[in-house]
């Protein structure tokens, strides 16, 4: 991620510096119509690449998660590498005895026949046993797009087949345990289902911010947002970006230098801007709720809760609300609320 990115993605907007109102931490503390002044907001244009799972990504995952893990040894396939197999092997390509950038592997997973590799090497690994290890000479095609230097180029490549893949039966299904999954298209249907559902939410989160942008724009904001609600928002950002350190096992500091190319001063300036837009982007939800009747109602409220409580695996109501206010869990309901308002009465294309 390049400098700057963290504020192009929270939509930065001008560092206001709210001195005043520092108890004002939720929007049920304030008035949001004294804070904007909205323009228009029916009708609004905007257009996203409609949701979509990219071909083989359902495979894949399938393939990383539940197949590798479960690779036959040559005891268990009972015969070496076939036509057709998916086999996962480490290799290391050699010109003239030196190792060069791009043919080197470990844990791959490859179809033999699919015509991922050059000439030679998938047709060399029939009949190799799992656990063998070969070495097989081989010639890049020439010219070679990939690596204009190997055109034509005489290699050696030394692979090891570390086991081959099973194929994904409903039996194997059923031994790996997998709730609400006993045969293999339910299986598939469902990573499918989880990936179209990510999908569908970043689309929406990009009509999202091209609607809730072009609203901002055609608005006034009469004062600065309260300090104490720019605070909270800037703390849940920082709090975000510190768990994404973590697991990478980064501290916040490392993470953001690594990701952004930002120091310390650079990254909390950017965390700043990022509260302040956040703050006026829900004032101005906060304000289309009020005028168009959307506010969540305490049942609604207390119905998100239930389902966070399922969703997310926590053990109480009580859990999960000493990690996350109610307070905050209304607003982000308003937001769903109004969102879903904006589109119903937007101009979408896809």
């Amino acid at each position: 991620m390049k400098k700057g990115m963290i504020a192009a993605l929270l939509v930065s907007a001008v560092v206001l510096t709210g001195c005043g109102d520092k108890d004002k931490q939720f929007l049920k503390d304030i008035k949001a119509g004294d804070y904007i002044t909205l323009g228009n907001y029916m009708g609004i244009e905007a257009s996203a690449k409609a949701p979509s799972v990219p071909e083989g990504q359902v495979d894949y995952f399938i393939q990383q998660q539940y197949l590798t893990p479960n690779m036959m040894t040559k005891e268990e396939a009972g015969r070496a590498i076939a036509e057709g197999d998916t086999v996962n092997i480490d290799f290391v390509g050699y010109q003239d005895g030196v190792a060069f950038d791009g043919g080197t592997g470990q844990g791959y997973n490859l179809t033999i026949g699919s015509g991922q590799f050059i000439e030679g090497f998938e047709e060399g690994l029939i009949g190799v046993d799992v656990g063998e290890q070969v070495s097989l000479n081989l010639s890049f095609p020439d010219p070679y797009l990939g690596n204009p230097d190997l055109s034509g180029a005489p290699v050696v490549f030394d692979v090891t087949v570390n086991g081959i893949l099973p194929e994904l039966t409903d039996e194997l299904v059923q031994s790996l345990g997998i709730s609400g999954c006993q045969t293999a298209q339910e299986l598939e249907d469902a990573i499918y289902d989880l990936y179209y559902q990510s999908a569908v939410a970043a689309y929406e989160n990009e009509i999202e911010m091209i609607m809730s942008s072009t609203i901002m724009a055609g608005s006034t904001f009469k004062k600065e947002p309260p300090a104490g609600l720019v605070e909270r928002y800037k703390t849940s950002i920082e709090n975000s970006e510190s768990s994404k350190a973590a697991n990478n096992g980064m501290t916040l500091a490392q993470y953001m230098l690594a990701t952004t190319g930002l120091d310390e001063t650079g990254y909390r300036a950017e965390f700043d801007k990022a509260a302040v837009e956040m703050a006026q982007r829900y004032i101005m939800y906060q304000a289309i709720a009020d005028i168009e009747g959307l506010m969540p109602t305490e049942e609604e409220v207390e119905q998100e809760i239930d389902s966070m409580v399922t969703i997310y695996g926590f053990a109480s109501e009580e859990e999960l609300l000493q990690q996350e206010s109610r307070e905050n869990i209304s607003e982000d309901l308003m937001r769903k609320n109004v969102v879903a308002f904006l589109m119903e009465n937007g101009n979408i294309q896809e």
